[in-house]
């Protein structure tokens, strides 16, 4: 039967609100991919913020017949996280419910929780939640549960199936069950007889069949997450706790996960690493069964190839180069809460090792500046990895596990079916403790024969983890859509039996993430493949994972980066597949969500593991649209800055008296008008600023040291706004912080004219941004007595972009300055309750301790709202694009108590949207450090 989504769409629009429902079509593009390598479009998606808006919304399903696919933050590997008809997200401000029990052993958190952030708030108390998957800075608890995601250190002993102590869920039919609560258990004792009883049979059938019981008990001795948990059925009598744990790993096919109340397991006060290299991979994998035990907390183990990928570069041991071809390397981590345990671990790992001859001496380290470089090269595997394949292919992981007696062998199988089905490039890594492996290969999907090529190797992995060594096909990255084919083959008849059976039970109607985990297409893992064609060098490397969306200012407005690549690639694709007229008709509908609404802040490119800059080729994409009108007014800017500049500080002092004398409206209205005219004209709010105003430094006095003090174009052109209780602009304050320090202060002549050209890159014009910074770089320079003086500017967006040029004299950001030299020559007097930005500009130049400081030495208490991570308002962008800085800090004012009057970062456009959100004062750190030392 055809589903008539019109239907659908207007439905869910009436019941879970316009803002909450998309069919936007690039939109729903944009939201077809996951970290696997599927895409599938949805028809519609849904943002939901809270229970009651899933429940409407699986209403609606249930009428319609559509299917719903949950997702959490779509970090999922095996095609999980995407499917047709309803795709719903949880929202970007609900779901996020974060309680800690009295005696810190149990932590309850929200289905949008992402894991670490759940370990950040655990860690002062020397607790943390059990499954640590590598995505933990990005997977949300939802997804964590549903994947049963376990990681390098939980092992199977401490991954969510052994750690959930109760679940919150909504039924496909609209029931709400809490596993922990006495009162909802009775009532679902009541209302849903059948379903239990039909838990308990199959519990009841699974622990007769002793033939049955035993494999199962075997399959789940290792790493295992293909298929349903079925040990549930065998472990535990009671159907509630039956569901307490089936519900772990089931990937949304069963029900909606709202809340998940874990145990919590302790985090190790104290830890030590070793780098064991040896001979070859059979020595390795032998290392393992030894080492088995409570001394040893992780151990990642490392092929030959693995090894050779990351010989050479950046930030790995110089040593790798000598290794003898073949060797192998076993990462081991030990771990305790006293220096004397810790110590007796190290010594029995070194002990338990000595019969095997290593290429060099396994020795323990407690630096974490030594052992941080260790685990750098586990980490960096899959980065470099994925950032050197050749363009056009993707990064497909797979996981797989053996019994660690078999690891030897089954690595070289495995490396052997790498070259037989032409994946030379395959390496060999894993959680070795564990008996998992994880592979990368980088397939092309160009044309069928590479997907046949990719079927026919999956069929032969599947064969020799399967019927040669009866391991696990997924061993921690949940079934998907990768493996459901394999999943009955794996597993036997029987006990896929009970699967289907457990799928009938809480979803007869089929509608919750179909075509997952159990499927009766044995192609569904070679389709709906996504390709990856040519964009750009600054994206090309992208592997769709999803890390950069929790930083992404614009994720809650419209896209995150990840959607924007995968937006342009589709673009592409359509171009070389030869329909034009439809890859420009999505790049004109594109435009907003992908160009013009970006911050282009950089902050993707810092958190994605291969150095993507949406944000860089953002500003490129502009360049082609900047017409030859704009272009003129930008020469002309670039020409005579110093003039417009000063026009528009004149020009905010003239708005702020006429706001003054009539008021917002009128004022407004005003702006609007203009707005009608020249898009150069902002959206007026009533916190702008007064103009700037640049000071006088004093007459220089011997035997004195003299800095270069450049005012950046921020804060020489937005004076104070009226939430800012002192009246100098910045330049003024940072003049007599300076001098208060002992310095002599020179500036520029014709500091109005000069700029890092910023403004000019954020709108795609490459060539007066350049030759504003360097023309900046050669007025500074001329001043520094060749070279001897220091120049410090204002504003970390425009040191960074200052510094690109590659300057011949000491350029220096003026927080670094205030840090290192001011800061010890002042005796400061601390205030109390003071809220810290570190935004983009900050986490580029690296500045955050050094902000952090200058802020502690000012203060008893400083705040640093979570998850604020950019402001949004993106230099001038936030004057014409106010709605990014809107969604960028929505939740800031709720996120400062009453009692914080006042805030701090460095950068003055920042400042300036931040003030109007927060509705407390945020000013350079230079106001808080002088007011301190006065």
């Amino acid at each position: 039967m055809s589903i008539n989504y019109e239907a659908v769409i207007r439905d869910l629009r009436k019941q879970v609100g316009e803002a909450a429902v998309s069919d936007d079509p690039v939109r729903r593009f944009a939201w077809s991919t996951d970290a696997s390598y599927f895409r599938i479009v949805p028809e519609v998606v849904v943002h939901a913020e809270d229970l009651e808006q899933v429940k409407r919304t699986l209403a609606v399903a249930r009428s319609y017949g559509a299917p719903v696919t949950f997702r959490a933050a779509g970090t999922s590997l095996s095609g999980q996280a995407i499917g047709e008809g309803i795709l719903l997200i949880l929202g970007f401000d609900g779901f996020r419910t974060l309680e800690i029990s009295e005696d810190n052993n149990k932590v309850t958190l929200g289905a949008a929780v992402i894991g670490a952030d759940a370990n950040a708030a655990l860690k002062p108390l020397n607790k943390k939640i059990g499954p640590d998957p590598a995505t933990l800075a990005s997977a949300m608890v939802g997804g964590i549960v549903s994947n049963n995601a376990s990681g390098m250190c939980c092992g199977t002993a401490q991954n969510s199936y052994q750690t959930i102590s109760s679940v919150k869920l909504l039924l496909a039919d609209g029931t709400e069950l809490d596993t922990g609560s006495e009162e909802s258990r009775e009532a679902f004792r009541q209302s849903h007889p059948e379903l239990l009883q039909a838990l308990v049979d199959l519990g009841a059938m699974a622990r007769g069949n002793e033939t049955l019981a035993a494999r199962i008990r075997k399959k789940f001795a290792i790493k295992n997450t293909t298929g349903y948990s079925l040990n549930a059925l065998v472990d535990f009598e009671d159907p509630f706790d039956i569901i307490n744990h089936i519900i772990v790993g089931a990937e949304g096919t069963l029900a909606f996960v709202n809340e998940v109340t874990y145990h919590t397991v302790d985090e190790a006060k104290f830890k030590a690493s070793a780098m064991a290299v040896f001979f070859n991979m059979e020595d390795a994998a032998r290392a393992i069964p030894p080492i088995q035990g409570e001394s040893v907390a992780a151990a990642e183990l490392l092929d030959w190839a693995s090894i050779k990928a990351v010989t050479g570069k950046k930030g790995m041991p110089d040593w790798l180069t000598e290794l003898p071809e073949g060797a192998a390397i076993l990462l081991i981590e030990s771990r305790a809460n006293d220096d004397e345990t810790l110590e007796r671990y190290t010594q029995d790992v070194i002990a338990k090792l000595s019969h095997i001859e290593t290429e060099r001496p396994i020795c323990f380290s407690r630096d974490p500046a030594v052992y941080g470089q260790y685990w750098a090269m586990r980490s960096g595997l899959f980065p470099i990895i994925g950032g050197e394949r050749p363009k056009g292919t993707s990064v497909i992981i797979e996981d797989v596990a053996f019994r660690v007696e078999n690891l030897a062998s089954a690595a070289h199988d495995l490396t052997e079916l790498f070259h037989k089905h032409g994946y030379p490039e395959g390496v060999i890594y894993g959680h070795a403790l564990a008996g998992n492996f994880h592979f990368i290969i980088t397939p092309k999907f160009a044309s069928q024969a590479d997907i046949e090529q990719f079927h026919q190797f999956m069929e032969a992995v599947a064969d020799m983890v399967i019927n040669k060594y009866d391991g696990s096909m997924k061993a921690e990255h949940g079934t998907g859509r990768a493996v459901a084919p394999f999943v009955e083959m794996e597993w036997g008849s029987d006990a896929y039996t009970l699967m289907k059976n457990i799928k009938q039970i809480f979803d007869p109607e089929g509608l919750l993430n179909p075509g997952v985990i159990l499927n009766d297409d044995k192609q569904v893992h070679i389709k709906n493949i996504k390709p990856c064609p040519v964009v750009d060098d600054l994206v090309d490397k992208c592997i769709e994972c999803g890390f950069c969306e929790k930083t992404c200012p614009t994720s809650a407005l419209n896209l995150s980066p990840r959607q924007r690549i995968a937006t342009l690639r589709e673009i592409e694709r359509l171009e070389q597949s030869g329909d034009k007229e439809a890859a420009d008709k999505m790049r004109a509908a594109a435009k907003y969500d992908v160009v013009d609404t970006c911050a282009a802040c950089q902050l993707c490119t810092i958190a994605c593991p291969v150095d993507n800059s949406m944000g860089q080729l953002v500003r490129k994409l502009r360049t082609p649209y900047i017409t030859t009108t704009e272009q003129k007014v930008l020469d002309f800017q670039a020409k005579h800055w110093g003039t417009v500049n000063q026009a528009l500080s004149t020009g905010f002092d003239v708005l702020g008296t006429i706001h003054k004398l009539t008021g917002t409206g009128i004022t407004s209205g005003l702006m609007n008008m203009g707005r009608a005219i020249s898009k150069e004209v902002p959206y007026w709010n009533p916190d702008f600023p007064k103009g700037g105003k640049l000071p006088k430094p004093s007459a220089p006095k011997a035997n004195q040291e003299t800095v270069v003090y450049f005012a950046a174009c921020g804060g020489r052109t937005f004076g104070p706004t009226p939430l800012d209780p002192d009246d100098r602009t910045l330049p003024e304050v940072v003049v007599t912080l300076l001098e208060r320090a002992g310095y002599n202060v020179i500036t520029p002549d014709n500091t109005r004219n000069l700029c890092c050209g910023q403004m000019w890159e954020s709108k795609g014009d490459f060539k007066n941004a350049d030759m504003k910074r360097d023309e900046l770089i050669e007025a500074v320079s001329a001043m520094t007595e060749g070279g001897k003086l220091p120049v410090v500017v204002d504003a970390l967006s425009c040191t960074y972009r200052a510094l690109s040029g590659n300057p011949k004299v000491e350029l220096l950001d003026l927080v670094e300055f205030l840090h290192d030299k001011v800061l010890p020559k002042l005796t400061l007097t601390k205030k109390v309750n003071v809220a810290l930005h570190l935004g983009c500009s900050a986490r580029k130049m690296k500045l955050e301790p050094k902000m952090q400081a200058i802020a502690d030495a000012c203060s008893d208490k400083v705040l640093r709202p979570a998850g604020v991570d950019c402001c949004g308002y993106a230099g001038e962008k936030g004057l014409y694009k106010p709605e990014i800085n809107a969604s960028a800090l929505r939740n800031i004012k709720k996120l400062i108590p009453t009692d914080f009057k006042e805030g701090y970062y460095a950068n003055r456009m920042c400042e300036v949207g931040l003030s109007h959100h927060s509705g407390i004062s945020y000013r350079h750190l230079a106001y808080l450090l002088e007011e301190c030392s006065r």
